[in-house]
């Protein structure tokens, strides 16, 4: 089992990561932060 500690411990601490990447993700997107694919009334599209 002491072999195994270190990559669980790898694990879920990426697992942890990509929880509050998501979360951060999720909460930009309900205040209305993201693209509605509308690059005309976009500041920051770089398309246009």
């Amino acid at each position: 089992m002491p072999e195994y500690v270190g990559t669980v411990i790898v694990i879920l601490v990426l697992v942890l990561v990509v929880t509050l990447a998501i979360r951060s993700l999720w909460k930009s997107h309900k205040k209305g932060g993201g693209c509605s694919g509308d690059c005309g009334s976009c500041g920051g599209c770089s398309k246009h």
